[in-house]
């Protein structure tokens, strides 16, 4: 599976709109070699210091699948009695508008120039699966093409475009029924990490992505078995498998900036409404384990952390 795919579970972009896979589930099978981690199995966690009113965090996957908006009891439980409802960022319509331009070259700018046009051409044909002309695809940044063939492209005999992002969803009960709603990160802070990539390493991204479009469907079905299962360690060791073959510098990209750094900051971020207390964090679940994970680094901060699903 491509870089960007794996990175749904731990990012909230814009365009992140995952398609749902098939409707049997593979039995999950972990990555070879995968050791275990902290705090490595479990999408909902119990959080608490001193006496401040429990909160409860839970790791999301950014995705249509139906199963995946099918959340359990327990889970619904928690979050329609928190007062605070806390996301990794706001998936409102109209930030993500605000934000889209940050996908785009600009005026004057080519990707076909960029990339030259055999490699273009080659792009373009994966994209017109996505419904983008190539007159549309000339116009993204080359980071911004990459993720977009990094998902599988839209089915429209499934019904998909009836769904929408479990994260989305949650958001949006949020501000109905009056809870306060906290984004912890801007859209804008996340797409910059995409920005600053050198040109060298966005290249990589891209043919990266390029060269595993035909089997997005299968790894997605194996990232969502991992998900559904509870074991989100094993979807750190995938990614940990893929990161081997890119270049130092592409890897960093994909694990230091993109997850240990911005757990650190979403940690530090939500630590007003975990001290506040009955909040309900919903953040991607390949920020939950590890060292350098979000519950490691409360677990450092004196939190008592407890496994509830």
């Amino acid at each position: 599976m491509t870089l960007f795919s794996k990175l749904l579970f731990g990012l909230a972009l814009l365009f992140m709109q995952i398609g749902f896979a098939p409707a049997l589930l593979a039995s999950p099978t972990p990555p070879e070699n995968c050791t275990e981690r902290p705090y490595d199995k479990g999408r909902l966690w119990k959080v608490t210091k001193g006496d401040a009113v429990p909160s409860y965090i839970f790791g999301t996957m950014h995705s249509k699948d139906p199963r995946i908006l099918h959340l359990p009891g327990i889970i619904m439980q928690v979050f329609m009695a928190s007062n605070t409802a806390v996301f990794e960022t706001s998936l409102k319509d109209d930030e993500l508008a605000r934000n889209q331009q940050m996908m785009l070259l600009e005026p004057g700018q080519s990707l076909k120039e960029k990339l030259g046009e055999p490699r273009f051409n080659e792009l373009s044909r994966i994209a017109a699966k996505y419904g983008m002309a190539p007159v549309t695809l000339d116009r993204v940044k080359v980071w911004a093409a990459a993720a977009i063939i990094s998902q599988p492209p839209p089915n429209p005999q499934s019904g998909e475009h009836t769904l929408t992002l479990l994260d989305k969803e949650l958001e949006k009960s949020a501000r109905q029924s009056g809870k306060r709603v906290i984004a912890l990160e801007s859209n804008a802070e996340q797409l910059a990490i995409f920005n600053s990539m050198s040109d060298a390493v966005q290249l990589e991204y891209l043919d990266q992505a390029i060269d595993e479009n035909h089997q997005l469907n299968e790894e997605l079905e194996t990232m969502t078995s991992y998900y559904l299962s509870g074991n989100t360690g094993w979807i750190a060791c995938n990614l940990e498998e893929t990161l081997q073959e890119t270049s130092a510098a592409l890897s960093k990209i994909m694990t230091t900036d993109l997850i240990y750094m911005r757990n650190h900051r979403m940690v530090e971020r939500m630590l007003p409404e975990l001290q506040r207390g009955n909040a309900f964090i919903g953040i991607g679940a390949l920020h939950l384990p590890g060292e350098e994970g979000v519950l490691s680094l409360l677990e450092k901060l004196g939190y008592e952390i407890e496994q509830k699903y």
